[in-house]
């Protein structure tokens, strides 16, 4: 038996709404074959919805390992302390950064980042029809936000940020002691935009409880990925596949690269694992 992880936005899931369907099957012929499926993503939980629902999961790391679950069994979950909630909120109110907090069940934005996504969203979905607007990843966030005034009242457990005048090199170089900073990979968001989590929570952590909770060794481990918060998967399972569309410095940390999300590069991967025929 293998275990899989795989990353949501650009490796199975498009940000236009959709994951391909030689994904799809590929994903529940492995299954039929034995092996278990487990998504390990930056999304919280309840961002799970449209397309990603078509997989029935083995197990889910979401909230990039804040929130971990196996057969439907929650075997982890965290938000940030106290200290460290606030040392964030005075950050981005100090320096006026656009972001979302998340928890597991909400998205929390205020008033004025709301603005910022809709206008983002009118950009990026201009010209679509109205089935695929529906779908689109923006359209999707939206649909998901929870505006406040007041955050110190919100739990959360990662924050993502849109581009704004503080270049992400600046944001990472000030809180990158104290938390992991990395670039987001959701084009629409912006050049400058990135994700804020806990230094002591990940993929990999979640990619561990699940190891643990199956009895499966670090050999029989495969992660697949295209962002920059897949690489600490890769240290961490016997094979890492770099999505063919993800970012040259994710490429070079895997020990090779499929094709694109658009070329059926689930699904190649998979027959090369020969998890499927």
């Amino acid at each position: 038996m293998k275990l899989l992880f795989l990353d949501a936005d650009g490796t199975l899931f498009h940000h236009e709404g959709y994951i391909p369907k030689s994904a799809i099957e590929a994903c529940q012929q492995a299954q039929k074959n034995g092996h278990k499926i487990c998504l390990a993503t930056g999304r919280q939980n309840m961002e799970i919805y449209s397309d990603l629902l078509k997989i029935d999961y083995d197990g889910r790391i979401t909230g990039a390992g804040a929130y971990v679950e196996a057969e439907g069994n929650l075997l982890y979950q965290e938000n940030f302390s106290a200290s460290q909630k606030q040392q964030l909120l005075d950050y981005f109110k100090e320096h006026q950064i656009p972001a979302l907090f998340e928890s597991s069940n909400a998205l929390f934005v205020s008033q004025s980042t709301l603005e910022q996504l809709e206008a983002i969203t009118k950009k990026a979905c201009a010209g679509l029809d109205p089935v695929s607007y529906q779908k689109h990843g923006m359209v999707q966030i939206i649909r998901n936000t929870k505006v406040v005034s007041n955050f110190s009242s919100c739990e959360f457990n990662k924050i993502t940020f849109l581009s704004s005048a503080t270049p992400y090199q600046q944001i990472a170089k000030d809180l990158g002691k104290d938390f992991d900073v990395i670039p987001a990979t959701f084009e629409p968001l912006g050049k400058e935009s990135g994700e804020v989590a806990s230094l002591t929570i990940s993929k990999a952590s979640g990619i561990h409880l699940l190891q643990d909770y199956w009895h499966v060794d670090k050999a029989d481990c495969i992660a697949i990925g295209d962002g920059f918060n897949d690489i600490c998967m890769f240290d961490h399972v016997g094979t890492s596949i770099a999505m063919g569309n993800a970012a040259l410095g994710v490429q070079k940390k895997a020990v090779w690269v499929t094709d694109t999300l658009e070329q059926d590069g689930i699904q190649k991967a998979f027959k090369k694992l020969h998890v499927i025929e």
